[in-house]
C-alpha cells in the first residue's frame, strides 16, 4: 500500500514520550478546579520595560508587553503534569505519519477571532511563515519545516525536509496564531500594519484575553473575553479566571521584591536560590499574610547552574570543570 493511501491517524494529543496521560474527550486536566469562580483582579511583576504587541519581532526587535501572548491561541497547548505533551487547542486534532515526515492539523471549525471571523487555514500558514522569516529564533527552531499548505478547508500540512524526528509534528504546534486580514490591513490613521514592525496598537486576537489599557513602558491591562470561543474546551476548562490581568513594570529584580513586600502586587515567583533564603525575612511573612510555597512541578526541571562552553580551550579539560565550585551571589 502506497503511503498516499494510507489513512491518517488523528490523534487529541502528541507526547514525545509514548502515550498521553488524558484520553480523547477528558473533561478537564486533573491540576485545575472546574468549579473555580470568575471574576477579580490579578496583579502581577514585570521586570524592564515594553514599547511592543508584535509577537513576531519581539526577538530582534523592540520590547515585548508581557502576558501578550494570552490573547493569540496557539494550535496547542502543553499539560503542566507531563513532559513535552500537548493537546488540542486551535486545532481539534494532529495526525502524522510512521516516520514523522509531515504533519496535518485540523482547525476547530468554531474557532473565532475576537471580532467574530474564524480563525482558517491561511492564518495559520501566514503565522508561520511570518516567525520563520522575520526572527532568527524560529528560522532555527522551524529549520526542517520544508514548506506548509492547506490540504483541506479546516486541514493544513506541515512538510519535514526529513523523515525520523518525533518532535516535529508538536513544534509545529506550538506557534502562536496570528490574524492574516488584521495585520494585512490598517490601522484607525489610515496606516498599513506591518508584521515586520513593532507596534502598540492592540492585535485582534482569538485568546481568552484582550489589551484593555496600557502606559506603554509602565502597565498593561487585559480583560477577560467574555464570549472567548474557546472558554468551555477541557484544556481551558478551570483556567482563565481572572477579569483583569495587570502587569506593572519595574526596572529590576530587586525593585520587583520591594513592590511585592508593599503589596503593589499579589504574588512572586521566585527562581533566585540566594533571593528566596534572604529576601523574605519581614512581618507579613511571619504573621501568615503572604505564603512562602515552593511547588514541586514535576513536568519540567528548574535549576540554577553553570553551563561550560566545551568548544571552549580552557573548558574541555574536566578537572578544570570539577574544580569550579558555585558560590552565593550577593
Amino acid at each position: 500500500m502506497s503511503a498516499q493511501t494510507v489513512q491518517p491517524v488523528w490523534r487529541h494529543g502528541l507526547s514525545v514520550f509514548g502515550e498521553v496521560k488524558y484520553p480523547a474527550g477528558f473533561a478537564h486536566f486533573d491540576y485545575v478546579n472546574p468549579q473555580a469562580p470568575t471574576g477579580g483582579r490579578a496583579r502581577q511583576i514585570a521586570v524592564g520595560t515594553f514599547d511592543n504587541f508584535n509577537m513576531v519581532v519581539a526577538g530582534v526587535k523592540g520590547a515585548l508587553a508581557a502576558g501578550i501572548e494570552l490573547t493569540s491561541d496557539a494550535l496547542m497547548t502543553p499539560a503542566l503534569d507531563e513532559v513535552s505533551t500537548q493537546y488540542g487547542l486551535l486545532a481539534e486534532s494532529v495526525a502524522y505519519p510512521a516516520d514523522f515526515s509531515s504533519a496535518i492539523y485540523r482547525l476547530r471549525p468554531n474557532a473565532k477571532w475576537h471580532d467574530g471571523n474564524p480563525v482558517t487555514v491561511e492564518d495559520v500558514i501566514f503565522s508561520f511563515e511570518a516567525f520563520k522569516l522575520n526572527d532568527p529564533r524560529y528560522a532555527a527552531y522551524y529549520r526542517h519545516v520544508a514548506k506548509l499548505a492547506q490540504s483541506d478547508e479546516h486541514e493544513v500540512t506541515f512538510y519535514f525536509d526529513q523523515p525520523g524526528n518525533r518532535e516535529l509534528p508538536q513544534i509545529v504546534g506550538q506557534i502562536n496564531v496570528l490574524s492574516k486580514f488584521w495585520w494585512e490591513g490598517v490601522g484607525n490613521a489610515g496606516d498599513k500594519r506591518d508584521i515586520t514592525r513593532t507596534t502598540l496598537a492592540p492585535p485582534l486576537g482569538s485568546g481568552p484575553y484582550r489589551v484593555k489599557e496600557f502606559v506603554a513602558g509602565r502597565s498593561i491591562v487585559y480583560e477577560r473575553v467574555k464570549d472567548y470561543w474557546g472558554r468551555d474546551l477541557n484544556v481551558n476548562v478551570g483556567q482563565n479566571n481572572f477579569d483583569e490581568l495587570r502587569f506593572e513594570y519595574f526596572r529590576d529584580s530587586a525593585l520587583a521584591i520591594e513592590a511585592f513586600k508593599a503589596d503593589h502586587v499579589d504574588w512572586r515567583t521566585e527562581t533566585s536560590a540566594k533571593d528566596w533564603a534572604t529576601a523574605y525575612d519581614y512581618p507579613a511573612i511571619s504573621d501568615g499574610r503572604v505564603i512562602k510555597e515552593e511547588f514541586p512541578i514535576r513536568s519540567r526541571g528548574i535549576m540554577q547552574a553553570f553551563v561550560f562552553n566545551l568548544r571552549r580551550d580552557q573548558f574541555k579539560d574536566p578537572r578544570v570543570r570539577a574544580s569550579v565550585q558555585p558560590r552565593p551571589r550577593f
